[in-house]
């Protein structure tokens, strides 16, 4: 049984024994998630397993930002939008939307029902600030392999191509499931985080919450 909360400083031993299950590489350490909880505390939400003695589980971060579909040139990579993971400054009346920072679920329960639940809650808080959008730099875990097994292809097209109703990629087709998309081929971003299986690509994604309000 999952329940989902704000996390705190005292929250930190936690959130950064579930961040292990990152590549080593490319785990945000104390002084990030210090700054995270620092600069925009709300965003920072947990999953916590009831049963378990490790109670948290899973991480997801987002910070407000300004985003006009019609110019994506300040998302070229994810450090650039996330002030290297430290999240910038902002001034909240100057926003539109709020952007996932990071999420990482524990090794041990993917699988389970947390990426959804806590996708949701950035939805619900984006709602919350009265933000237009939601968008996130999604990563495309099944390119490198699909390019591998079908031959080479552009990243937009994967993006686009589906296994019967199902986007192909599985994480694109999660948050499909929760109404995002990849708008056009401008938000296929080359080089936005470093991950072989996606050759590097991202999927700008975003949920347009007057398209797609949550409802009561």
């Amino acid at each position: 049984m999952f329940s989902i909360r704000s996390a705190s400083l005292e929250d930190l031993p936690s959130i950064l024994r579930v961040e292990n299950s990152w590549p080593e590489e490319a785990r945000a350490g104390t002084d990030k998630f210090l700054a995270r909880l620092e600069t925009f505390p709300q965003g920072v939400f947990l999953a916590c397993n009831s049963e378990s003695k490790e109670d948290v589980v899973a991480t997801i971060t987002a910070m407000p930002m300004q985003y006009q579909a019609d110019d994506i040139s300040h998302f070229n990579n994810w450090d650039q939008v996330t002030g290297n993971g430290y999240l910038k400054p902002f001034h909240l009346e100057a926003c539109n939307s709020l952007y996932i920072v990071s999420g990482v679920i524990d090794q041990r329960y993917r699988g389970q029902d947390i990426f959804a639940p806590m996708v949701l809650r950035e939805v619900a808080l984006a709602q919350q600030l009265g933000l237009r959008y939601i968008l996130a730099g999604a990563v495309l875990p099944g390119y490198a392999k699909h390019c591998l097994k079908k031959g080479d292809c552009t990243a937009h097209d994967y993006c686009s191509s589906r296994r019967g109703r199902h986007l192909l990629d599985p994480l694109l087709s999660l948050y499909e499931a929760l109404h995002f998309r990849v708008p056009d081929a401008r938000h296929v971003i080359p080089e936005y985080f470093p991950d072989d299986a996606s050759r590097n690509y991202a999927g700008l994604v975003v949920r347009d919450m007057h398209s797609h309000p949550l409802l009561n």
